[in-house]
């Protein structure tokens, strides 16, 4: 039976190209699953990392209808350095650019690290009297809906 031996080995090597070209395939799906994992789970870190807060009193905001500015300060209460040119700032669903904003670290702070307050003015605002809603993006990563009154 000469033939019966030749025509397993035929099927014997089918299996293994087949049982390889499987177990390539679960393996490249593991990896591409693994460093998905990895990448959403550091831009979870991120976000968590990075956290503000307005700190403004929301009944008394520092707004001059004369020279149509407000003026917001923003602390940096996460554990991560933000760069505060990646701010967006949306007022009342206007956003404002960045030539609209002037952006000033305080207490002498060279950057925006946790504890530092940004001072951000906001120029070529006019607002009426009554409730008003600004919402402060930093990056993608988060942000801060703020209702105050004028």
């Amino acid at each position: 039976m000469p033939g019966t031996s030749a025509s397993q080995m035929i099927f014997f090597i089918a299996a293994m190209i087949v049982a390889t070209a499987v177990a390539g395939v679960f393996v490249t799906t593991t990896i591409n699953l693994s460093k998905d994992i990895q990448k959403q789970a550091k831009q979870q870190g991120d976000q968590f990392n990075t956290q503000i807060l307005v700190v403004n009193d929301p009944s008394t905001m520092p707004y001059n209808a004369t020279c149509s500015t407000l003026v917001l300060y923003v602390k940096n209460i996460g554990s991560s350095d933000i760069d505060y040119t990646d701010v967006i700032i949306i007022l009342n669903g206007t956003y404002f650019t960045k030539n609209n904003m002037t952006f000033q670290l305080k207490d002498g702070a060279s950057d925006w690290k946790t504890g530092v307050v940004l001072e951000i003015t906001l120029t070529n605002v006019t607002l009426a009297s009554g409730d008003h809603t600004m919402r402060v993006w930093v990056g993608t990563r988060e942000h801060v809906d703020f209702p105050f009154k004028i």
